[in-house]
């Protein structure tokens, strides 16, 4: 079984058969070619050999032609009689190979052109049939063998009780279409099958097709997956053949052997583009998640028919569309390719692990991996699917990050990860584990049928509970996913309902009795879309907590909820992108919001200053900005972030803020619009700390310096820009008087005990001792819908203005170590005549504040912090930590929380008025967790 492939003759390079009379076969004569030779049983079947011809060396030196490459002389590698060989060359990637059977014999590295040239069987002294020879672009080949060697895998694996289940399985997707588009009508189909010529193409589609061979675009990459016009229109096609077969099976469309074998022909054609298009370039979405679902569809729309295929009947157009719907739905398995060792076996569990586009949602939810696999009859690739599945559903943290099954997904702290360590908890998270959940529901009563294990209920528990702190009566909390800007004025439920009910209904015997009767009574408010929990613990659903995996510090009451959203490098911030949210710029730089409804920002987002994003310190100029696609968010430079939560009434927390594009961190794959540089981000630090003390919040911010102060644009800290729905006053002592519409400045050394009230909402005060100013604006501002998320364009009706209430603090041009403060009042009724607090210290060592009647502490401790002194008190730590200190008649409550994600750290210690306390410090998976000890006095 002899070949040669990439051969010419140097002598006459533009024809291969100037010479063909005189080499007349003579094998010898073969020498005067440049070639690739390989000899399959060779020598009387006794060696296998790969050799390189130099035909330079043609009368000159005999021994120098031919050189011997490689061999094999072992049985399994020689000739063996009345047996078919797959034989697979391949010219590419700056090599060649020779392949047999899906083993790799012989790999080469090749120059550019070296591969350029005439294939040619020889035979000699053999027997021999030659079956489906076919020459491919390397693409198409790559993705035929990936399909013949799974495929293969699948039916070598012996019959017993596991195929008797993919039987079973087979029966229920020819049933029930698997995420399909919209069927059609007979009038609809009738139209559509006009369409469909006799060469497989839909007659309206054809010039688009032709206007992207004018364009090169099959052969293009693509910047956002929203661009992909090439993905996008092959999956529209081939979603068109779906419908076509699914109004056959339904008697809407007469089926005659004429529309069958177009039908079979577009699927070839359509299919034939797909896979020739380029891997170097990531294939994402339409490749992986559209195409391979029209796939699927198509083959067990048209059930019967396939199975004639693979039993080797009906004729030559279906048994190629057969194949190809395999090819294309192995896409789900292959596509992007990750360049790493699990592109050589893609039915791996591995394959699904440490890779942004192979974990969590990515991995499970729009793939379609099962009915894939049950369209292989594969064993192995449902055994692979039920271990991902079982283990997916399980907790992450940075800590153990290496280590997790998925570096995204559900995090300890009770939140989640999408797209790297960014707190997308909506989408991703949820997406991942409801596949998961849902496959192994749909895998109960075959041999691969599990119980949730304790890891996996415990997550699960872990993710309900924590996540309801992000959701505020039928409104998710804004800017945790790349779709904030788009307008919402409807309730919803909280995200994970549909999950949330799933288990219940389908997994509730493998929780605890306790466990069981909280889920029912969560499922119970989550249907009225006013989760409180009364009866369970504080800081479980209600209270202060520290989500330690997002440097999330929030308070949740039934009267309001306060998320404030930190920032540190062991976080990536929030995604934008150019389809959806092009102006996620500040979301993690310390945006603190204020929320008695759910819906105070989400109803004004379209009129936004986004550098005047609430609780955030920036650089004014949001016209200045370009929007962009970030898939990384922006972070800080620091390794600091901190909140102690005692996880009722009080909490504190701080962070450095320093910001940097989340792209330039080490190891990032996927880097967006970097090339926009956007300068007046970054250039320019703060210290900002955060303290809650009952229904009060202070905010304090020290060293606030313009390292580029010659960059056009103020540095301002805004205390909110939130809806107007309320009348706005000043508020001192009893008296009020009204806010007028429009901007004004208040001199904040002037104003003590002065509150700014929206009546109904939360009133606002600045602290004199630490900034000198205060603005309000209570204006009506122009709305931008579509320039902020372009989903918006396809709504109407959307307000052209919105009422928006604005406070900031001006530090001018060049601040230098400059301070601010200010304080909101949470609560319903009126805020305290004289504020229940005192400011302890506010620099770039300590920030800190004490209540009035001295029986509550919180600070932040900044690196190289000294003694915290105040009137009655010494406090000194350890190390950089945030705490709360609350004191009792005979005990003390310490909340403490390691500022830096220290792993090395067991303790940290606190002298507090010459008392010695030793806190422990969580490890492992909970490392960074706030946690609370009791000492007697």
């Amino acid at each position: 079984m002899n070949c040669f492939w990439g051969a010419k003759d140097l002598k006459y390079p533009d024809n291969i058969y100037a010479r063909k009379d005189w080499r007349a076969g003579i094998f010898k004569n073969y020498n005067t070619l440049n070639l690739f030779y390989v000899g399959y049983g060779g020598n009387e079947n006794k060696t296998t050999r790969f050799r390189e011809y130099h035909s330079e060396f043609y009368g000159i030196d005999e021994n120098k032609i031919k050189p011997l490459v490689k061999e094999y002389t072992d049985e399994a590698h020689l000739l063996k009689p009345n047996r078919w060989y797959e034989v697979v060359i391949t010219v590419t990637d700056g090599k060649t190979t020779f392949a047999v059977d899906g083993e790799e014999l012989f790999c080469h590295p090749i120059s550019r052109g070296q591969g350029d040239g005439y294939f040619a069987i020889r035979l000699w002294k053999n027997h021999v049939q030659v079956s489906d020879f076919v020459v491919r672009k390397a693409e198409s080949q790559f993705a035929y063998s990936n399909y013949r060697r799974y495929y293969q895998e699948a039916r070598c694996h012996a019959g017993g009780e596991k195929k008797d289940a993919v039987k079973k399985l087979r029966e229920y997707f020819s049933q029930h279409p698997y995420r399909a588009v919209k069927s059609i009508d007979a009038s609809q189909a009738i139209q559509m099958a006009s369409l469909l010529g006799e060469d497989g193409r839909f007659s309206d589609l054809n010039s688009t097709e032709e206007q992207f061979e004018r364009e090169n675009a099959y052969q293009q990459g693509y910047e956002n997956t929203t661009d992909d016009r090439v993905g996008i229109f092959i999956a529209g096609a081939l979603n068109r053949i779906y419908q076509l077969a699914d109004a056959c099976r339904k008697g809407r469309l007469e089926k005659t052997s004429e529309l069958t074998d177009k039908l079979w022909k577009a699927v070839v054609h359509y299919g034939n583009l797909e896979i020739s298009r380029p891997n170097d370039k990531p294939r994402f979405h339409a490749s992986c998640f559209a195409i391979p679902t029209a796939a699927v569809n198509i083959y067990f729309a048209c059930t019967e028919d396939m199975d004639r295929a693979e039993r080797g009947e009906g004729n030559k157009y279906l048994k190629n569309a057969c194949d190809m719907l395999k090819v294309l739905g192995l896409q789900a398995y292959t596509q992007p390719l990750r360049r790493d060792e699990t592109d050589k076996n893609v039915v791996s569990v591995e394959r699904f692990r440490n890779h942004v586009w192979w974990v969590g949602g990515n991995a499970l939810a729009y793939r379609s991996l099962l009915p894939v696999a049950v369209m292989y009859s594969s064993v192995p690739m449902l055994d692979v699917l039920t271990e991902v599945c079982q283990r997916g559903i399980s907790m992450t943290s940075q800590i153990t990050y290496d280590d997790s099954f998925w570096t995204e997904g559900f995090t300890a702290d009770g939140a989640g990860w999408g797209h790297g360590m960014q707190c997308l908890i909506w989408g991703y998270p949820i997406d991942g584990t409801s596949s998961a959940l849902n496959m192994l529901g749909m895998l109960n009563g075959t041999p691969w049928a599990k119980q949730l294990s304790r890891e996996n209920a415990d997550a699960l528990m872990n993710f309900f509970r924590g996540g309801s702190w992000y959701y505020r009566d039928g409104y998710r909390l804004p800017c945790l996913d790349r779709n904030s800007y788009e307008y919402r004025d409807k309730e919803e439920a909280i995200p994970y309902y549909k999950m949330l009910r799933n288990v219940v209904k389908n997994w509730l015997s493998s929780f605890s009795p306790e466990e069981q009767k909280e889920l029912q009574q969560l499922l119970a408010e989550a249907e009225t879309n006013r989760i409180r929990m009364k009866g369970t613990e504080k800081g479980v659903y209600q209270g202060t907590r520290w989500f330690f995996n997002n440097d999330d510090l929030m308070k949740h009451t039934p009267d309001y909820h306060l998320m404030i959203n930190m920032a540190s490098v062991r976080c990536d911030g929030l995604e934008s992108a150019a389809f959806a949210d092009n102006y996620n710029f500040y979301p993690t730089d310390g945006m603190t919001l204020f929320q008695r409804h759910g819906n105070e920002y989400f109803q004004i987002m379209g009129g936004w200053d986004v550098t005047a994003s609430p609780g955030v310190t920036a650089r004014e100029g949001m016209e200045r900005l370009t929007p962009v696609t970030n898939w990384r968010g922006y972070c800080s430079r620091h390794n600091f972030a901190a909140g102690a939560a005692d996880g009722a009434d009080y909490a504190a927390g701080g962070y450095i803020f320093e910001k940097m594009h989340g792209a330039d961190k080490e190891n990032v794959n996927d880097k967006g619009d970097r090339k926009v540089k956007n300068e007046l981000l970054y250039g320019f630090k703060a210290y900002k700390g955060y303290f809650v003390l009952g229904d009060y919040l202070v905010a304090l911010g020290a060293g606030v310096t313009n390292n580029c102060p010659d960059m056009e644009g103020h540095i301002r800290t805004t205390l909110d820009q939130t809806a107007r729905v309320a009348p706005v006053y000043l508020w001192k002592k009893g008296k009020k008087t009204d806010v007028a519409k429009g901007s004004m400045l208040l001199d904040a050394r002037k104003m003590k005990d002065t509150w700014v009230i929206q009546e109904g909402q939360f009133a606002y005060q600045g602290l004199p001792e630490y900034q000198a100013n205060l603005y309000v604006a209570s204006e009506s501002c122009p709305a931008h819908w579509a320039k902020m998320n372009a989903r918006n364009k396809k709504k109407s009706g959307l307000p052209e203005k919105v009422s928006v209430l604005r406070l900031w603090t001006d530090h001018g041009q060049s601040p230098k170590n400059d301070t601010y403060g200010y304080t909101v009042y949470l609560g319903k009724d009126e805020p305290a005549r004289k504020l229940p607090f005192e400011v302890l210290r506010n620099d770039t060592l300590i920030q800190a504040v004490r209540s009035t009647d001295k029986k509550v502490v919180e600070a932040v401790f900044y690196p190289e912090a000294p003694v915290l002194k105040a009137k009655g008190l010494t406090l000194e730590v350890s190390a950089p930590c945030a705490l709360v200190l609350r004191e009792t008649d005979t005990e003390c409550y310490v909340s403490v929380t390691d500022a830096r994600m220290d792993a090395t750290l067991k303790e940290i210690t606190l002298v507090w008025n010459g008392q010695k306390i030793v806190v422990p410090m969580p490890q492992g998976i909970s490392c960074g967790k706030s946690v609370t000890v009791c000492v007697k006095k």
